[in-house]
């Protein structure tokens, strides 16, 4: 017996040897995902921590899915819906990402589960979905691709919205939300000419050279602006008098827009302050080169209260407009518009806006545009 078993150790090492090859080298499409969950305390295994109810009472205990703990949530309002959430959470522009979660409602209440940034102009990043919840646990999911921001932000908020009403009952377990995707290439920095104009009398302000799709809304922007051409334009030199040279080339559009319209604004302090250039006709059409100038002064104005040119903007960045001078997006319950978006989008364009000094020349494009 000793004899016969000392036959297979040679068969065994080899087959040993094999299995830690495939674990190697394997190819990574076989290897199992693994994207971080960027939800703390997913299983609430460790209480309520990293967790926050608003209108709504929250504990961890029974009934559980798995583990020894799931979160209890009771709302405590009688109008006003309760919120379980988590903010601050990290995301990539333009990026697939999955959400999963287990869940029930005593009463078979659905659930409100949206991703956005909380603070005013609040933005959708993509997911806004309901789910129908019964009496007994079940487990959904949602995959969806970010939306509303072009650089990694770092203020996103995971929202639970329960049905209005006061003691409604809901339980929560194991919340994960993962990249699936991979983010987009970043794009590259505009590249001038080796001889910009001297004196500092000009600023490449906005430079979008990559297509304008469905994520970007309509509304292809910095968020924040270039650093470089966010800081004060009235002293030492006086941009905020001066003006704007705007310049838009089409690359492609699913279907020709020849009555397309385009338009720069500014956001300052909230949303509370916005100017915009006036909607400029640029044919929505592969070859389209558009050139033209506003004066700084000479734009829209909210509420009639110019931009406080002498601190940050928070964003600036164009609206993409129909004929009628509509944006084509879904913002604001806009639903395109009466237009559809794909027919619009994706827009693969460059759009160029630079300031130029009060009383000084525009050097010409040929200083930005290689």
């Amino acid at each position: 017996m000793k004899t016969e078993s000392r036959k297979w150790w040679p068969l065994a090492i080899l087959a040993l040897g094999l299995f830690l090859f495939l674990a190697l080298f394997a190819p990574s499409g076989l290897r199992a995902d693994t994207s971080p969950n960027l939800i703390a305390n997913p299983g609430f295994e460790l209480g309520v921590k990293n967790w926050t109810c608003k209108d709504c009472r929250l504990t961890a205990g029974a009934p559980v899915v798995a583990g020894a703990k799931s979160g209890q949530m009771r709302t405590t309002a009688k109008t006003n819906r309760g919120q379980l959430f988590q903010s601050n959470r990290t995301l990539q522009p333009g990026t697939e990402y999955q959400l999963t979660f287990w869940a029930r409602s005593a009463g078979g209440e659905d659930v409100q589960v949206d991703l956005y940034k909380p603070t005013n102009p609040t933005v959708n990043y993509g997911l806004d979905q309901t789910f129908d919840l019964t009496a007994e646990w079940q487990q959904f999911s949602a995959t969806f691709t970010t939306t509303g921001f072009s650089a990694p932000v770092s203020n996103a908020r995971l929202r639970f919205r329960a049905a209005q009403g006061r003691g409604l009952q809901y339980s929560l377990d194991d919340v994960a939300l993962v990249m699936t995707g991979q983010p987009p290439a970043p794009t590259p920095s505009p590249t001038p000419s080796p001889t910009p104009p001297a004196g500092g009398s000009e600023l490449l302000v906005f430079d979008w050279n990559k297509p304008i799709t469905t994520a970007e809304r309509g509304f292809p922007w910095d968020n924040p602006p270039m650093a470089s051409a966010n800081g004060n334009w009235i002293t030492p030199i006086n941009y905020a008098e001066g003006t704007l040279y705007l310049r838009a080339e089409i690359f492609s559009i699913p279907v020709p827009q020849d009555d397309m319209q385009l338009q720069i604004c500014f956001w300052q302090y909230s949303n509370a302050r916005e100017n915009c250039t006036r909607s400029e006709p640029v044919a929505g059409r592969a070859g389209t080169v558009a050139e033209w100038s506003v004066p700084v002064q000479g734009m829209w104005k909210k509420n009639g209260v110019v931009i406080d040119w002498a601190n940050p903007r928070d964003r600036n960045g164009f609206a993409i407009k129909n004929g009628d001078g509509d944006p084509v997006s879904n913002y604001s319950g806009w639903n395109w518009n009466g237009e559809n978006p794909d027919e619009w989008y994706p827009l693969n364009a460059r759009l160029t806006v630079v300031v130029v000094e009060k009383g000084k020349t525009f050097s010409g494009w040929d200083h930005y545009i290689p």
